[in-house]
């Protein structure tokens, strides 16, 4: 470390330490809040719904919101246009949001920010949810955690915060006092549906948002907007990071499921089509179908709009047991469904806590393919206690149902989840980077067998073709999504795209192929591990 740098860094602290005992810094602001995406998403097609909410919801109450949302293809370039727009929109106060998996780089971005501002820094998101200590620390970069939803607790932070004793005052967040003790404050109600904000789609790059992709409408080329009809969910599988952020409010007051006012959706689905332009649209609800009624409800307005997009949405098998579901679905435009199947295994549904049976899988994809339904199937690996008669048991189910494209993962146990907890995990913030494989290491293995994982997973994909040569499942898409194709204002766009999809997947299959051969013939040999179905012959 350089002079120069040795100073910056004791400056750094410093102000740090001055934040606590000072108002606000004064000056002439642009921005009242910037809210920063991560460098690390760069290139992900899905914008950044939570910043999207925030932001509208702030505007509404009369704030000046800004967005730095580069879209580079290097870490460095887009840490460097972020800064630059820290230094342009000097910012009474700048938000971040982190999960797990870029605990690091959020923590090496907040000090490249603190290093040209001292506007306050507040993270939010899944991770300060469940452990605001892992940000709030002496010298740390990070002012305010909000835990839970952040809209009205951000609002009363721009509201009233003008000196560090104020902080304890406010509902829903987390700081560290004077004494370096983290301090949570009480929690805040959850948001009904009604005081959302409209998404601030003016604050984003939409160009960028708005290209073909396979990765919203899995395995179809679509100029895809996602949207939220609902948030919250009732339901604690073990898997799952969400539900972290719920448990982080108070139900007192309030339900944790909650519906947006239709008219309010159909207004955002008109901007969409019309203004941007988009040809498809996917509903990201945990629970979009949980109940009839709002199914029902949300076919007929988005039919009597006169909206000509078409839609998948993601739901979970028990809210399709009626057929008469899917065809209001279907005749409303939908045409893929996306489900959470997990396993094949009855005992290990239960572990999850799922709250689902095989029975509701086998009708739910039975009654897909009887109305004409896309479906796309979700599926783990790697969970509590599984055993290789559960793999085989996933294989077979997935004979079974045979969903138009399937997807295999390897569970993770994310602090603040069910599986973390019950595991006995105990690894803390330097373990972090882990999380962020693909493959977890051995020390995060729940399965009880013991197969190597990546070849586990290589041999699934390989099996249910979740990658190939060809874009498989592109080629049933139904006729009117080739109609929409042709019709798109935006179809050299996917013209275009097409090609290049012609010729990255195969070179994607080549190096999954290459991969796993090598996995197999360097590490555990195919002939020492039991044959089964599902795995794939490495002779």
């Amino acid at each position: 470390m350089n002079s120069q740098q040795a100073l910056l860094q004791i400056n750094t602290r410093e102000q740090i330490e001055a934040s606590k005992t000072t108002r606000v810094p004064s000056g002439d602001f642009v921005t009242d809040i910037l809210l920063v995406t991560s460098p690390t998403n760069a290139r992900s097609p899905y914008m950044p719904f939570y910043y999207l909410y925030l932001a509208g919801y702030l505007e509404a109450k009369g704030y000046r919101v800004e967005i730095a949302d580069p879209h580079e293809r290097t870490l460095k370039s887009n840490i460097k246009l972020i800064l630059e727009k820290v230094k342009q929109t000097k910012p009474r106060f700048v938000g971040l949001a982190a999960f797990v998996t870029d605990y690091n780089v959020m923590v090496n971005l907040a000090k490249s920010i603190r290093n040209v501002t001292l506007a306050p820094i507040i993270i939010g998101n899944a991770h300060p949810s469940v452990t605001p200590s892992d940000f709030l620390y002496p010298n740390s970069p990070f002012d305010i955690a909000v835990c839970g939803e952040g809209e009205a607790t951000c609002e009363e932070i721009l509201e009233r915060y003008h000196h560090h004793d104020d902080l304890g005052q406010i509902k829903g967040l987390a700081y560290l006092s004077r004494e370096d003790k983290v301090v949570v404050t009480p929690e805040r109600r959850f948001l009904p549906g009604n005081e959302w904000g409209k998404p601030a789609y003016h604050l984003l790059d939409m160009e960028f948002y708005s290209r073909p992709t396979k990765y919203l409408i899995r395995n179809l080329y679509t100029r895809t907007a996602v949207i939220y009809t609902a948030r919250g969910c009732p339901f604690k599988c073990g898997f799952c990071a969400a539900n972290a952020v719920w448990e982080a409010n108070s139900l007192e007051g309030s339900k944790l499921v909650r519906n947006r006012p239709m008219e309010s959706v159909m207004e955002e689905l008109a901007l969409l089509q019309n203004h941007y332009k988009f040809d498809f649209f996917y509903i990201l609800d945990d629970t979009f179908g949980l109940r009839e009624k709002d199914v029902y409800d949300f076919c007929d307005a988005y039919k009597k709009s006169g909206l000509k997009m078409l839609w998948g949405a993601e739901t979970r098998v028990t809210c399709v047991r009626k057929k008469e579901v899917l065809i209001a679905m279907k005749n409303a435009g939908c045409i893929q469904l996306d489900f959470g199947v997990e396993t094949g295994s009855p005992t290990l549904l239960k572990t999850i806590d799922k709250a689902i049976k095989v029975e509701n899988i086998l009708l739910g994809f039975k009654n897909c393919h009887e109305v004409g339904m896309r479906s796309f199937a979700n599926m783990l690996i790697n969970l509590p206690g599984e055993t290789t008669e559960d793999l085989d048991l996933t294989y077979k189910l997935l004979r079974k149902i045979k969903p138009t494209y399937t997807s295999f993962g390897v569970t993770q146990p994310y602090p603040g989840t069910p599986f973390y907890k019950k595991g006995g995990f105990t690894f803390g913030k330097e373990a972090y980077h882990k999380l962020d494989r693909e493959v977890p290491p051995e020390e995060f293995r729940m399965a009880q067998h013991k197969l190597p994982l990546e070849i586990t997973l290589l041999q699934f994909r390989l099996r249910f073709q979740q990658f190939g040569l060809v874009e498989q499942g592109l080629f049933k898409g139904p006729w009117r999504y080739w109609t929409q194709i042709f019709r798109s204002a935006r179809r050299r766009q996917y013209l275009w795209y097409f090609i290049k999809q012609q010729v990255n997947v195969p070179v994607i299959f080549a190096r999954m192929l290459f991969r796993y051969y090598k996995l197999v013939r360097t590490g555990e040999s195919a002939a020492s591990i039991k044959k089964h179905e599902w795995q794939v012959a490495a002779e």
